[in-house]
């Protein structure tokens, strides 16, 4: 019920800012808007979506699984719509993807690795291109230099995060005293032949170069084509734009999505951005309508098809 109210309340604050800033303006720019360039956008948002069920069917492949990718498409699409309900981004949807791997006759200890490796690919990816394009737009003082410091402390926190996540998640002691002392008592496992065999396939998955170099590779595509996207998005509200501004909020976005707040940071995202947008001279109008079709090609589509689909799966495997 908390859940509910608090998207419920997130909508009322999305629309609500959104219109607050640029009230009938943003109806008459949306009319004009040139629907060539939107699905443009729109074809993008597909393609990211698509490079992340291909990773990770190139992942569980690698396990000697196969899975058919219309059955890998609903599992992604499910965890990714919960992760952006999370109030902390990239985080939540994570379980959903585990729960119905297993549901498709992948064993636990494969099918966790394998989430594990794919999220992990998805996180240093998005955390070394924040970093990366917060120090450049910082030292061309195209955004303040505090932004700098949120980028470095986040960065830091992620990279010692997977540090001592992978110490974990290779000691196979402590894999084992976590098996016994959390799943045992629900599931009826060898604690430690199942961590031997979680241990040896996370490893696997690890050092297997050829692996890495094709998921990093996805992932990184991915935030490459996050940047087209909001550069169409600008073309369809015909506004001329530099791709550095199109850094710049892609950036402004996902430090306020960090935020912890309502599911998706919704209000506050749009607020923090079309504020800072309007202190470097684009007017609120046209930052707005550029938050309203982003936010729906990244934020809502997602929303709808994956909790949709989360929905069938729930059914087909109950």
């Amino acid at each position: 019920m908390k859940e509910l109210f608090g998207i419920v309340l997130g909508i009322f604050l999305f629309f609500g800012v959104i219109f607050f800033f640029g009230g009938i303006e943003i109806i008459n720019i949306l009319l004009n808007a040139n629907l060539g360039y939107f699905f443009l956008a729109l074809l993008i948002q597909v393609c990211i979506i698509f490079l992340h069920t291909l990773r990770l069917k190139i992942i569980i492949f690698t396990q000697k699984y196969k899975l058919k990718l219309t059955r890998i498409f609903k599992i992604l699409i499910s965890g990714m719509a919960v992760n952006q309900l999370i109030p902390i981004i990239k985080a939540g949807g994570e379980p959903i993807k585990l729960y119905y791997l297993t549901k498709s006759d992948i064993p636990t200890t494969k099918a966790g690795p394998s989430v594990i490796i794919e999220i992990t690919s998805e996180l240093i990816s998005f955390y070394i291109t924040l970093l990366i394009l917060i120090i450049f737009l910082s030292t061309t003082k195209l955004i303040s230099v505090g932004f700098l410091y949120i980028g470095i402390i986040l960065s830091v926190l992620c990279l010692t995060g997977f540090f001592f996540m992978f110490r974990i998640l290779l000691d196979k002691t402590k894999i084992e005293k976590f098996i016994e002392k959390y799943i045992l008592k629900f599931f009826k496992t060898d604690a430690k032949m199942s961590s031997k065999v979680f241990t040896s396939s996370f490893k696997n998955l690890l050092c297997n170069k050829g692996l890495c170099l094709k998921i990093f590779s996805i992932s990184f595509l991915s935030r490459f084509l996050d940047f087209f996207r909001i550069y169409f998005v600008f073309l369809a509200i015909n506004f001329p734009v530099s791709f550095t501004l199109v850094l710049v909020v892609w950036v402004l976005i996902v430090l306020f999505s960090l935020i912890p707040w309502l599911p998706g940071g919704l209000g506050l995202v749009e607020g923090g951005t079309i504020s800072t947008l309007l202190i470097l001279g684009i007017p609120t109008s046209f930052s707005s309508s550029l938050l309203l079709l982003e936010r729906f090609l990244s934020f809502w589509i997602v929303i709808i098809v994956g909790l949709t689909t989360l929905y069938f799966l729930s059914k087909e495997f109950k």
